[in-house]
């Protein structure tokens, strides 16, 4: 059984504004929060979280019966599960309405690069129409103290330098339909925020990994996929395995979410990059996973076209170490390690 989100009343205190220091401890303890797309990877990482730390928690997705670490966690029993599409402007009214939450965690994605490729007006319309269908509804109540939007690294494009991404570099044309889509909706929510004076903030994160994620898409899950099958070690012909990009541990992007919105009524309207800061071969990523297996170092096949300049992107996160006092605590080494004893054994417990 789902629990049930309590409508609003006056125990619970607003989200504070002042330089006075957040206690992550007490901060969520009552508070009432939103999350869409809480049943995927992300999402469900985020929403363990915050019931483990006393908040009361609704999710809107529209797979709400997906596997994932939250169909695998205890803290499901504790959560009010809707089914709905953030494209419907009636059920995103909806769930504002009888939920009334303080806090609004929009993670709802089409996430997939291949998929935005095959299907891109879907894309198209979850991920920036959904957005804007949100952020409409949000604005017409007048309980949402701090709405925390997911962007991408994929807002800076492709990159060839090694100087770590700033938040005030601009967006760069998307190789593909995913990133326009999320620049479009990272767009919208800084002109929400600026234009309506919503209590708004974008989160950019880059290459999020950990335990729990079953798209095998993406480079981690599909890595510990080839050596459970056995076969060739083999990443296909969509890079040559030289791509240097900055890798994040879903936990480590739970806490910059909830840094982010902790801290929202001092620094509304900002933009945030979270990352490692330290990029890293994707050919390097997969030996370490493959170590990390069976401490087997396995050569990985990477039959993309060779670069004569291999893509390099990370993120500078100076901005989010000053305001929020957020820092990466997860070396990648660890994380790969615990994502793959994860695939290995399942949940702790």
């Amino acid at each position: 059984m789902s629990a049930s989100i309590p409508s609003a009343g006056p125990g619970t205190p607003p989200i504070p504004v002042g330089p006075s220091a957040v206690d992550p401890a007490t901060f969520w303890t009552g508070r009432r929060v939103l999350v869409t797309g809480g049943c995927g990877f992300g999402g469900g990482h985020l929403v363990i979280r915050l019931v483990a730390l006393g908040a009361e928690v609704g999710v809107l997705d529209r797979d709400p019966e997906q596997a994932g670490v939250l169909a695998d966690s205890p803290a499901r029993t504790q959560v009010d599960v809707v089914g709905g599409d953030v494209r419907d402007e009636a059920a995103v009214t909806g769930v504002l309405r009888r939920w009334r939450p303080q806090a609004v965690f929009h993670l709802a994605a089409q996430p997939l690069v291949p998929e935005s490729v095959r299907a891109p007006a879907d894309t198209l319309a979850v991920n920036a129409g959904g957005t804007y269908t949100l952020l409409e509804a949000v604005r017409r109540v007048d309980h949402v103290e701090a709405f925390v939007f997911a962007s991408t690294g994929g807002y800076y494009g492709e990159n060839h330098d090694d100087r770590p991404l700033r938040e005030d570099d601009p967006a760069r044309a998307a190789a593909n339909l995913y990133g326009a889509s999320k620049i479009a909706a990272d767009v919208a929510v800084q002109a929400y925020a600026r234009t309506f004076g919503l209590p708004a903030s974008v989160c950019r994160f880059m290459n999020t990994y950990g335990p729990g994620d079953r798209q095998t898409s993406r480079l981690v899950p599909h890595a510990i996929r080839r050596l459970g099958e056995g076969g060739p070690y083999d990443f296909g012909d969509r890079d040559d395995g030289t791509t240097r990009l900055d890798f994040l541990y879903v936990g480590d992007m739970v806490e910059g979410y909830l840094r982010v919105a902790e801290r929202l009524a001092r620094h509304p309207g900002d933009c945030y990059n979270f990352g490692s800061g330290r990029p890293t071969a994707i050919r390097d990523v997969v030996r370490m996973v493959s170590e990390a297996y069976d401490a087997v170092a396995r050569v990985p096949i990477f039959r993309g076209p060779r670069r004569d300049r291999p893509i390099v992107k990370s993120l500078d996160v100076t901005r989010a170490r000053t305001d929020l006092g957020w820092t990466p605590t997860v070396p990648l080494a660890e994380g790969l390690a615990r994502t793959v004893r994860y695939a290995a054994t399942g949940p702790p417990g």
